[in-house]
């Protein structure tokens, strides 16, 4: 199939490749001239990711044009390195890379559940996003070695932006609302779009308030507080046929916009959506670049999947507290510092015992010299740090972690990772938010 006649899907590797280092961001990347290569817009590429443990693969559902890129335009070769999955763009005629991202999906966790061990194999779908090329490109997409912290290409595909059947028509019309910094430049701000689920016609001014309510409380939490000037809320007023989640264990299925569900992975209160198609479309009615998903609901839950979603429900005494947590997720890349709780994934494969950890905040590494935070540890304190009150707000390395009572550690005693109730990250998680603070809004267009 001919590159310029349709959008190609051309098979060029599977479970191949060169394994190579993720970036960091003091490598000296030479970025690629924004205007050189890509226009204001941006494509969408809606996958179908298919696998069984130890084995996955992807095809195109569909190509779409969204009328605005709002994402960086000077970094755009990663240089953050956060991720299980990782997809880069090449210029199709010179092979040059011209973009990269790193982030994870719930297809990736579904990879980790014992369901995925038995060989069954699932689908979902997964798109990814980018700015919208001037040519034809190669799409690889990667995975990470745990034990060797570095990505091996999964899959080319190769396709042509120029193509007639690239979608460009909007699926959805819902009313949208700037709520806070919604008329500033997309592409000098972080753009944080909420997605409502669950809420009826009739519930539309609940919604309104709700949205109001939490992009308020949003910047009562550092490190948001000291960089509201450079973060842009808005809302998308998606309507539901029926009001809340589905709540499966239950035997509730409801008909919402983006189809969040309850007991994912047969965990009761993990909250997610695999319907990532539909997420994205309502989500591009607005500027994004990360997603809250905001669910109409009174039951403690949430998730959040790294550069896929932030999801809270609204109306539970901890609904604030969820709505940070998971958002150190969605968009902070942050791992889960607690240890005592069930997530329905197999955790020797989530951390593979002997592998670091990718996140920012947690390691199982014990030498000073080798802890990500290292330089944060004060001589004074001993490692491993003792659970004792004397160490409360110290950088320390305190075990426990990633789902392990032993062998994975975390930077303080306690967080917002590591325990509900309105508590701080933590310095070294704080630290990982601001650097996707500064990825986002370090820009200037067309440099």
């Amino acid at each position: 199939m001919e590159v310029g006649k349709i959008a190609a899907v051309v098979l060029i590797s599977l479970l191949g490749g060169v394994a190579t280092r993720p970036a960091r961001a003091a490598d000296p990347i030479q970025q690629p001239l924004y205007t050189e290569f890509f226009t204001d817009a941006a494509l969408r590429v809606d996958l179908v990711h298919s696998g069984t443990r130890g084995k996955e693969i992807f095809g195109i559902e569909e190509i779409v044009a969204e009328p605005m890129w709002p994402g960086t335009r000077t970094y755009l070769i990663d240089t953050i390195g956060f991720g299980k999955y990782r997809f880069r763009v090449f210029d199709h005629a010179t092979g040059r890379e011209i973009f990269s991202q790193g982030y994870c999906t719930l297809m990736g966790e579904w990879m980790t559940t014992p369901e995925s061990a038995t060989g069954v194999w699932r689908s979902m779908s997964e798109p990814i996003r980018m700015p919208y090329p001037k040519a034809a490109i190669t799409l690889a997409i990667e995975l990470r070695d745990a034990k060797k912290g570095t990505f091996k290409e999964l899959q080319r595909l190769d396709i042509d932006p120029t193509a007639y059947d690239v979608r460009r028509e909007k699926k959805y019309a819902f009313e949208t609302e700037d709520l806070i910094n919604g008329a500033s430049d997309p592409a000098h701000m972080l753009d944080i779009v909420i997605v409502p689920d669950g809420y009826t016609a009739e519930e539309v001014p609940k919604m309104a308030a709700d949205a109001k309510r939490f992009a308020e409380a949003f910047f009562t939490f550092s490190p948001f507080d000291r960089n509201k000037d450079k973060i842009a809320v808005r809302l998308v007023k998606a309507i539901s046929k029926e009001s809340g989640p589905d709540e499966p264990r239950k035997g509730i299925f409801r008909n919402t916009v983006v189809d969040t569900t309850f007991d994912t992975f047969r965990a009761p209160r993990y909250l997610t959506t695999s319907n990532m198609k539909a997420l994205r479309e309502v989500a591009a009615l607005v500027p994004y670049d990360t997603i809250f998903v905001m669910v109409n609901a009174s039951r403690y839950g949430g998730g959040g999947v790294f550069n896929s979603f932030s999801i809270f429900t609204s109306d539970t005494e901890y609904s604030e507290y969820v709505m940070i947590h998971e958002f150190g997720h969605g968009f902070g890349a942050l791992a889960d510092e607690y240890f005592d709780a069930a997530t329905g994934t197999d955790v020797d494969v989530f951390y593979e015992k002997g592998a670091e950890p990718w996140e920012p905040n947690i390691t199982a590494a014990t030498r000073r010299k080798d802890i990500k935070w290292g330089h944060l540890i004060s001589s004074d304190v001993p490692i491993p740090t003792p659970d004792l009150d004397k160490y409360d707000g110290v950088v320390g390395l305190f075990e426990g972690a990633g789902y392990r009572a032993k062998g994975l550690f975390r930077s303080t005693r306690d967080s917002k990772m590591f325990h509900k109730g309105l508590l701080p990250f933590g310095p070294v998680s704080e630290a990982a938010i601001e650097e996707m603070i500064q990825y986002y809004t370090d820009a200037e267009v067309g440099q």
